[in-house]
């Protein structure tokens, strides 16, 4: 199978199928080399970034409705023509013929072969429409989201979250305190470089950090800056006893246990079995044994633990995502705006569940990876307006573009008397 082929099959996986993009990537390109998985990533991720805008470019070319499959294979081909300029035109465009011609009997060779030619011939499109439009088509955002972040956000960061969302992430690690320190991993390597926003930062400058000795080794775990500024948010210590009620994967939960150096107690909850297997997983790489994970609906957790029982409660809560579009573009094009309801639904149940189960004068931190003031800032000024033995004690927003890092928001609730 040839690298556009694999490139093609990817999207055809992320883009009709509706499988995340970085868990397609991770488990794809075990049978290459590391310079085809570069151009795999590159084709893959690029086209996702900038589908709209890809779209805006040929489309107008074509009179009728194009087959999905047919329409990616375009998109991964124009972004190609576009963005990659080292690869010859007649390459890309042969190839995608070529795919059409192998994987549709013929039925769209010359049709796919002419808008590929088109676009060679006319360039690029100037974009048309007023403001909003352009930035939309520009940055490949669907036009409600461009509306929603102006009301919430205003004009200028707006436009920044939008370019933003088409950068390469930086490949952060955040070091494994339990195990080993900063200066250990840096003392005469050129594996890292310093982060810009934590203190347990490091990024790794180039190749895989999950193929890597250290991650291995347990010296390492692999999580976004602002994602690491989460547990210190909290700051939870060797004495308490801390619940987190959304833990899978269990970046946040080790990073707690190294903070309380693995003493104390952590109980890490998760809806889904598979995924607290995840957490032990995590757990035993990184030599975390002052964590119990188990399977549990957190909204529920009152059934199982008693009344006031926690000094410290994480709610690193499910969310929309649009903190993280750096690294998973199809969250733009499969989230519609319908969809929030229900997270927002279940956001609000989560923390409502957590109120009785904080001791009076405990902490509770509540976190998002998203850029959405529904589920943010409303969301914590709802659970407060119900329940008046909560203050709120300090915000935070993370912006993506600020530090090159992932967007978060954290709200940290202290409990001052019991309903």
């Amino acid at each position: 199978m040839t690298v556009r082929e694999k490139a093609y099959r990817m999207l055809i996986d992320i883009c009709i199928h509706k499988k995340y993009s970085h868990l397609v990537l991770k488990d794809g390109m075990k049978d290459f080399s590391n310079q085809d998985k570069a151009l795999i990533s590159t084709i893959v991720y690029g086209t996702l970034q900038n589908y709209r805008y890809l779209d805006y470019q040929w489309k107008v070319y074509c009179e009728k409705l194009v087959k999905k499959e047919i329409e990616i294979l375009i998109n991964m081909s124009v972004y190609q023509l576009l963005f990659l300029d080292r690869i010859p035109a007649f390459a890309i465009t042969n190839e995608a013929v070529e795919i059409s011609k192998k994987k549709y009997d013929g039925k769209f060779e010359k049709f796919v072969n002419a808008i590929l030619r088109r676009v060679i011939k006319e360039g690029k499109r100037p974009l048309e429409g007023d403001e909003d439009e352009i930035l939309a088509i520009e940055t490949s955002f669907p036009l409600w989201m461009v509306k929603m972040w102006n009301k919430q956000y205003g004009k200028d960061v707006t436009r920044k979250l939008c370019f933003d969302a088409l950068k390469t992430p930086n490949q952060t690690v955040r070091v494994n305190t339990i195990k080993t320190d900063k200066k250990a991993l840096l003392k005469g390597r050129d594996t890292y470089i310093e982060g810009n926003l934590s203190p347990d930062a490091l990024i790794f400058k180039k190749g895989s950090v999950a193929a890597s000795e250290d991650f291995k080794y347990g010296y390492v775990s692999v999580q976004d800056e602002a994602s690491q500024m989460v547990a210190r948010f909290l700051a939870p210590i060797e004495t308490d006893v801390v619940l987190d009620m959304c833990s899978a994967p269990g970046s946040k939960t080790a990073h707690m246990a190294a903070l309380m150096k693995n003493k104390g107690k952590i109980v890490a909850l998760d809806i889904h079995e598979h995924r607290i297997e995840l957490v032990k997983a995590t757990m035993r790489r990184l030599g975390c044994i002052c964590v119990d994970a188990k399977a549990c609906d957190a909204t529920k957790a009152r059934e199982h633990y008693d009344a006031e029982n926690f000094d410290k409660i994480l709610i690193d809560a499910p969310c929309s995502g649009y903190g993280v579009l750096k690294r998973k573009s199809d969250i733009k094009y499969h989230m519609q705006s319908d969809d929030m309801d229900e997270i927002i639904k279940i956001q609000a149940s989560l923390l409502q569940a957590a109120e009785s189960l904080l001791k009076v004068d405990g902490t509770m931190v509540y976190s998002t990876c998203t850029m959405n003031k529904k589920e943010n800032e409303l969301q914590v000024q709802a659970f407060l307006k119900k329940n008046p033995n909560f203050i709120l004690d300090e915000e935070i927003t993370i912006f993506p573009f600020t530090y090159n890092t992932d967007g978060f928001y954290m709200a940290k609730l202290k409990k001052i008397s019991s309903l």
